[in-house]
C-alpha cells in the first residue's frame, strides 16, 4: 500500500530542523525527512552508486585497514588476567563506526569524540521531541533549542571533514581515469555537489551509532557461542588460511556462515523496533480502519511493521530467544528455516523503495569486522 513515493512521516523535528538550515540543505533534506517527489529525485541518484552490489568494492582496503587497527585496539584493552574488555567499550565501537578516531585515550573535547556524543544526545532529543508529548510544533521549546545546538555542532563538524574530503578528490579526480575506482563522495559530487554534501552527512550521523551497536550485538552473541564460534573460524580459516590475506570484494562473496551470524544477531538485536509508514490511502487492517495523513499536523496515524517483536515469535522462528545461524543456511536439513517465516516477519534494513540506502556498506563493515576479529585473535 505505499506506492511508488513511500511517506515515513516520523522525524518532524529533523525534517524542521533541516528547513531552518537553509545555508546547510538549501532545500535538499536527505532521504531520512524528505517525502514524495523530493525524495524520489534524490533517491534516484544515490541508489546507483549505493546500492549496486559491487558499490562497496573501491572501500573494502580501508575498512579493512581500520578493522586491522580495531582488533589489535581490542588487544590493549582487554583484562590480561580475564580477557574481559571494559565497560566503556561499546564507546570504542562507536570510534570504530566513525572509522577516524581509534586514538588510544581521545580526549573528550575531541571532535570524533564530540561527534559520537552528539549522535547519541540527538537520538535522545528526536525520542523526547517526536514520541513523548511535546509542544514543540506551537513553540521553541527547551528541548528543541537543545536539539538545534546539538545538530548544529554535529554538522559544523561533519562538514568541515566533507569539504576537506571534497577539497583532496578534487585535487585527484581528473587523475582518475577508472570510474569504478572512485569512491561514493566522489561519484555523488560528480552528479551534484550539494547532495553529495547531504549526503555525506546523513552517513557520517546515521553509521555511527548504528553499525556500532550491530556490531557489539554481533560479537556479543558470538562471546557466548562457543560451537558457532568454532564454525564460524572453521569458515574463516578456509576462506583465509593466512593471517596477512587481504580481504577483498571476492572473498566477501564466498562468506555464508559469517552472513547468516550476521542476520541471526539482527534478528535477535534489531537496530530499530520496526518499519513505519503513513499510509496514501486509506486501509483496513485487521478490521481497523487506518486513515490516509498525516490530515493534521499534530495528529497523525501510521502503521509500525514491529518486527522486533514479529521476529520472536515462535511461530515465525522456531526457539526465538536462542542465536541459530542456521536457520539462515540454504542448505540447513536440521532446523526450520528462516524461508519459512512470514517475509515481512524480518526487515532489519527495511522494505522497498525506501530500504536502507546504507545497506550494502554496513553489512560490508561487519563482514568485515568479523573476519579481522576471527583472523587476529583466534587463528
Amino acid at each position: 500500500m505505499e506506492g511508488m513515493w513511500p511517506m515515513r512521516i516520523s522525524m518532524e523535528s529533523m525534517h524542521y530542523y533541516r528547513e531552518n538550515r537553509k545555508n546547510i540543505y538549501d532545500g535538499q533534506y536527505g532521504l531520512g525527512t524528505s517525502q514524495g517527489k523530493s525524495w524520489h529525485d534524490f533517491r534516484s541518484k544515490v541508489n546507483p552508486h549505493m546500492m549496486q552490489p559491487r558499490a562497496i568494492t573501491p572501500h573494502i582496503v580501508q575498512i579493512s585497514e581500520v578493522a586491522d587497527e580495531f582488533v589489535e585496539k581490542m588487544r590493549t584493552l582487554r583484562d590480561p588476567k580475564t580477557l574481559e574488555l571494559p565497560d566503556n567499550f561499546k564507546n570504542e565501537l562507536y570510534k570504530w563506526a566513525l572509522e577516524w578516531c581509534l586514538k588510544s585515550n581521545l580526549a573528550a573535547d575531541s571532535e570524533p569524540q564530540i561527534m559520537i556524543n552528539c549522535v547519541h544526545r540527538m537520538f535522545d532529543l528526536m525520542y523526547r521531541l517526536d514520541i513523548l508529548p511535546s509542544m514543540w510544533r506551537l513553540y521553541n521549546t527547551r528541548n528543541l533549542k537543545k536539539f538545534f545546538r546539538v545538530l548544529d555542532t554535529l554538522n559544523g563538524i561533519a562538514i568541515k571533514h566533507v569539504d576537506e574530503a571534497r577539497m583532496k578528490l578534487h585535487e585527484t579526480t581528473d587523475n582518475d581515469t577508472n570510474s569504478h575506482n572512485r569512491s561514493i563522495l566522489q561519484k555523488l559530487l560528480h552528479l551534484d555537489k550539494q547532495m553529495a554534501r547531504v549526503m555525506a552527512l546523513d552517513m557520517l550521523t546515521a553509521g555511527v551509532d548504528t553499525t556500532g551497536n550491530i556490531a557489539g550485538s554481533l560479537m556479543y552473541y558470538i562471546a557466548n557461542n562457543p560451537e558457532k564460534q568454532e564454525k564460524l573460524r572453521e569458515e574463516v580459516m578456509s576462506i583465509l588460511p593466512d593471517k596477512t590475506s587481504p580481504i577483498t570484494y571476492d572473498i566477501l562473496k564466498q562468506l555464508r556462515y559469517a552472513k547468516a551470524c550476521i542476520k541471526e544477531s539482527l534478528r535477535l538485536f534489531p537496530v530499530s523496533i520496526g518499519n513505519l509508514r503513513t499510509m496514501p490511502t486509506d486501509v483496513c487492517i485487521g478490521g481497523y480502519k487506518i486513515p490516509a495523513g498525516p490530515f493534521f499536523v499534530c495528529h497523525q496515524i501510521n502503521v509500525l511493521a514491529c518486527h522486533a517483536l514479529i521476529t520472536m515469535e515462535p511461530t515465525q522462528f522456531p526457539r526465538p530467544q536462542e542465536y541459530i545461524p542456521e536457520r539462515w543456511m540454504r542448505d540447513n536439513t536440521e532446523f526450520p528455516s528462516a524461508k519459512e517465516a512470514h517475509p515481512f516477519a524480518y526487515m532489519p534494513f527495511g522494505f522497498g523503495p525506501r530500504t536502507c540506502a546504507g545497506r550494502r556498506f554496513a553489512e560490508m563493515e561487519l563482514e568485515t569486522l568479523l573476519l579481522t576479529v576471527r583472523k587476529l585473535l583466534f587463528c
